[in-house]
């Protein structure tokens, strides 16, 4: 009785045990392989206030979707949550029930996925889809449940909601089916909202119309949103504060407008280097050489260093995760105004870790 209570007080908002809706600290999600442990998520912290949007960036295969996936407790096995904690306003998913999951997601959490074809069932009409999503977490009749549905699609942009309702996703366009994924995601009013890709494979056209849907419905609903992205573009026209993951890491963490106008970490510099720009005539786009390191034979100290442009001797040491300014983070030994480090660029080993240790913000 007491978890249930607990979930109710979480989906009305009358629990208030933090000033963030989503803390995650120290996350390590890992993956056992015969060849050895694959660290998807190593150590990733960041906060998400209600109504507020987080963005997520980063090349493929740097943890991101992995990060959205653990905050769901969708990790598939052997995959699992080893370390650190998921506090959604003040209670820990982390070691939350199945039951207690069940609550959460849809209720308090829903999640966009990349590709809405592979994540609707085809068998299955979009409306029915949407109607057993608000059934089963909403405690509604049939036909309560299906005019929510149609609703939502009509909430979404769609044009003729009750046709489109009674439609199978491969009747519809990759637009309208990702509008269909959106209406279900929201179709609860979820505190937080997951949108892990959410305008691939889409026209800039419709790409523009999701983006703008999203902001509507987010200062309608109050909601806070953690997008995921390789687009720069959508994240400075979404986000009020970014997170920068490589290699399963959290690299760079700032406000969006810090973050473009004064990034710190080379992987920044080279990700908003390799954008064109209005108004600027380039031959070529610059390039981060060299590929994300494999999981199973990572660098000793900074995973970045063997594409990094200002690598040093002292990089053999991790770096620290050291504050820049204010609400800038940064993991690299470089200083605030990119300068090597004040214990010398050669400085390696027991001095180099005690001044990572002491540089890094106390968790």
């Amino acid at each position: 009785m007491a978890d249930r209570v607990r979930m109710k007080e979480i989906r009305t908002g009358v629990a208030q045990t933090s000033s963030h809706l989503i803390e995650v600290e120290d996350l390590h999600t890992h993956f056992p392989t015969q060849d050895g442990v694959v660290k998807a998520v190593d150590g990733v912290s960041f906060e998400i206030e209600a109504g507020k949007t987080l963005g997520v960036v980063g090349e493929s295969g740097c943890g991101k979707s992995i990060t959205a996936l653990s905050i769901m407790k969708l990790i598939e096995k052997p995959g699992r949550i080893v370390g650190g904690s998921i506090k959604l306003d003040g209670f820990d998913i982390v070691n939350a029930t199945d039951d207690e999951m069940r609550e959460i997601r849809g209720n308090d959490i829903s999640m966009i996925f990349q590709e809405p074809m592979t994540s609707l069932n085809p068998v299955y009409t979009c409306g029915d889809q949407i109607a057993e999503a608000v059934s089963l977490h909403g405690n509604m009749g049939r036909r309560e449940a299906w005019n929510k549905a149609v609703e939502m699609i009509r909430d979404v942009g769609m044009p003729d909601p009750k046709r489109r309702a009674k439609q199978y996703p491969h009747e519809l366009s990759g637009g309208m089916r990702q509008r269909v994924m959106i209406a279900m995601a929201l179709s609860t009013d979820p505190a937080l909202l997951i949108a892990d890709e959410p305008t691939t494979a889409l026209d800039v056209t419709i790409q523009a119309q999701i983006l703008e849907l999203m902001k509507a419905l987010r200062e309608k609903n109050k909601m806070a949103i953690m997008l995921i992205t390789h687009d720069l573009g959508v994240i400075a026209e979404m986000a009020d504060e970014v997170v920068v993951m490589y290699a399963g890491k959290v690299v760079e963490r700032s406000d969006v407008n810090t973050i473009f106008a004064q990034p710190h970490h080379p992987y920044t510099h080279g990700l908003l280097a390799s954008i064109p720009r209005l108004g600027e005539k380039r031959e070529r786009l610059e390039v981060i050489k060299g590929v994300v390191p494999n999981p199973l034979n990572l660098p000793k100290g900074c995973l970045f260093k063997r594409r990094c442009p200002h690598a040093m001797p002292v990089c053999d040491t991790a770096p620290p995760f050291q504050q820049i300014g204010p609400n800038h983070f940064s993991l690299c030994w470089l200083t605030a105004d990119q300068k090597p480090p004040a214990i010398g660029a050669d400085a390696t080993g027991a001095i180099a870790e005690e001044t990572a240790a002491a540089m890094s913000p106390s968790k």
